[in-house]
């Protein structure tokens, strides 16, 4: 049959066409079987020597890795490191020795006890960190079992596309000089570290395949659209031609997008605002830099801390900060505190369980609340600063009794630096989220306590709407539009300016091409998003006139409705960027989706 479809989740842009190059890559066989008191010893050592082979294979790989990859060793680092988690190495050996039971055994029992701590956090990009956990076990699961699990790529001679059960991010470093046209795997999810590589070597991907991969065989032609996740299957001669029109048509368009990148964000009359990007990995790096950011409007600190069970110390946040510091110079990082709670979990610090966990204990208050936590935070800051451009974001703000209390916290904290002889940045800025309405209504009041704004439009619409925007039964009620939200926004921006700061925007909103001419036309004076939809955004305000915008916020501050004003909106973007909202969302929608990997 031919034209088989397979539907999977585009994890790194492209359209390729070839041969399947199928990899056997089955489960390791648990064997479970009990040992005696005397034999204890024994077995740990055995476990002991397997993770010491798995962290010689895997500094190898990183020794021999292309250059090209250099800025993404930091995954395979981060490999070396959970091989002797506490989590896995130590519950393991202490399970063989409780169990009496063999090392495959009790390392498989610690692996289900950390699913079962994963299965608790909602949300879904820590999840997916479990992956690269499972990555290093079947690495060690294989080595105590003396079994081969080696990629066998001979009769890779040709371009090809490589379909696997899974690809360790290892596997992907080690086929970068391979003939690869685009990867295909049953298992993964677009924030993997596979893909997150995948996307670094520019080579199209789809993860997650629905149903999985059994239906391709050996040497069939396959079309695999990294855009949108389709797998064709032995496609007919028309749809060759078809998805080769739209490989070139996706080329054409991606030397576009590297044109815009590089351009500054200024409106036809001269008017210009900043744009940064939202990033949290190391691995974004190169897309930060790649897509034109002006920096890094809101570097979320969260991972460090639900990475593992234990809460990370001042040396390791402070060696993370640098290093994104560092490699981003001369370009300004802003640095968010802390914001957990809710529906995360904070490694060895117990909350209680809460009713409603977003208006509970979380973000700054969780900090104020757990001083030794915030305290070492704001040291790690602090020490960074010395080494690039820093500023200092604390969220979920409500009030000015927050502010002081966070203000005194950080100058007791600089005191300890200075006497100790530490160096840091004196000056360095301070800013807060406007995430809470009773912030909007005192923004005069906290604007002259801080050294800028950062709207959060994520939480603001939330909490202004009461609208829980996951909940399926209100989310079609979650309207950025709506007028209370706009004028909030409005309210903010006028408060900060009127007190000589500057706003900037760093939730969703800011990267969503059609809102746009709103928030030039507000003043806003620094959109932050994800890198990937910077160059839309840029493209939009290069074709604006800012003083249309302010007339058309103008018009907006007068509406009485959302479809209101989404109709003046719509109207305005038809006149003035029509080249913008018709031809390109009518060949690939996907492009426009806020957040997708469609421009790396």
């Amino acid at each position: 049959m031919m034209n088989l479809h397979l539907k999977g989740t585009g994890a790194s842009p492209g359209i390729a066409i070839g041969p399947a190059f199928v990899l056997e890559s089955g489960k390791v066989k648990i064997v479970k079987r009990r040992i005696s008191r005397s034999d204890v010893a024994q077995e740990q050592e055995r476990f002991v020597h397997a993770v010491g082979v798995a962290e010689n294979e895997i500094g190898a790989i990183l020794e021999d890795i292309p250059e090209e990859l250099k800025e993404h060793s930091g995954v395979l680092k981060s490999h070396l490191l959970m091989l002797k988690d506490r989590m896995v190495f130590d519950r393991t050996l202490q399970t063989i020795e409780n169990d009496c039971i063999n090392a495959e055994w009790a390392l498989d029992k610690a692996v289900k006890h950390i699913h079962s701590l994963f299965a608790q956090v909602k949300d879904s990009y820590i999840r997916e960190r479990m992956e690269d956990i499972e990555y290093v076990v079947k690495r060690v699961q294989v080595l105590l079992a003396s079994s081969e699990e080696e990629m066998n790529l001979e009769g890779m001679d040709e371009p090809c596309v490589v379909v696997a059960q899974e690809l360790s991010p290892a596997d992907t470093v080690q086929m970068f000089k391979q003939n690869i046209l685009a990867f295909v795997t049953a298992a993964g999810s677009r924030t993997s570290h596979t893909a997150i590589l995948a996307r670094a070597l520019g080579i199209p991907a789809v993860v997650g395949v629905e149903h999985g991969i059994r239906g391709i065989s050996q040497d069939d032609t396959i079309i695999v659209d990294g855009l949108t996740g389709d797998i064709i299957m032995s496609p007919d001669d028309d749809t060759i031609e078809k998805y080769t029109e739209k490989q070139q048509s996706y080329i054409r368009y991606r030397l576009e997008v590297i044109h815009n990148s590089a351009l500054p964000a200024e409106t036809r009359d001269g008017y210009r605002v900043k744009i940064k990007a939202n990033m949290e990995l190391l691995e974004e790096i190169p897309s930060v830099i790649s897509h034109g950011a002006e920096g890094v409007g809101l570097f979320r600190t969260e991972f460090l801390y639900l990475a593992s069970r234990e809460l990370p110390s001042e040396e390791t946040l402070y060696n993370a900060y640098r290093e994104v510091i560092e490699r981003l110079s001369p370009y300004p990082v802003t640095i968010r505190t802390l914001d957990v709670g809710g529906d995360k979990f904070v490694s060895s610090v117990s909350l209680d369980d809460e009713i409603n966990p977003a208006l509970g204990l979380r973000a700054i208050r969780l900090c104020l609340k757990e001083k030794g936590l915030f305290w070492d935070q704001l040291r790690a800051i602090l020490r960074a600063s010395v080494h690039g451009q820093v500023r200092i974001l604390f969220p979920l703000v409500s009030g000015r009794t927050e502010i002081m209390q966070v203000k005194a916290l950080l100058e007791q904290v600089k005191d300890e630096l200075r006497e100790a002889g530490v160096p840091f940045d004196e000056s360095i800025k301070l800013g807060i989220m406007i995430e809470v309405p009773s912030a909007v209504m005192v923004a005069d009041i906290l604007a002259r306590e801080v050294d800028f704004f950062s709207i959060g439009t994520n939480d603001l619409i939330q909490y202004a709407l009461a609208i829980d925007r996951v909940n399926e039964s209100v989310s079609h009620m979650y309207e950025p539009l709506h007028p209370g939200v706009i004028r909030m926004i409005h309210t903010s921006v006028t408060a900060a300016h009127n007190a000589g700061i500057e706003v900037a925007m760093c939730g969703e909103m800011a990267g969503e091409s059609m809102y746009a001419p709103i928030l030039l036309g507000m003043g806003i004076d620094e959109l932050s998003m994800n890198a990937l939809v910077i160059p839309k955004i840029k493209r939009i305000i290069r074709r604006c006139v800012y003083d249309d915008c302010v007339e058309l916020v103008r018009r907006i501050l007068d509406a009485s409705s959302g479809s209101e004003i989404k109709y003046l909106l719509d109207d305005f973007l038809r006149h003035h960027c029509p080249e913008e909202f018709e031809p390109l969302d009518e060949r690939y929608p996907e492009f426009m989706k806020t957040g997708s990997p469609l421009l790396n």
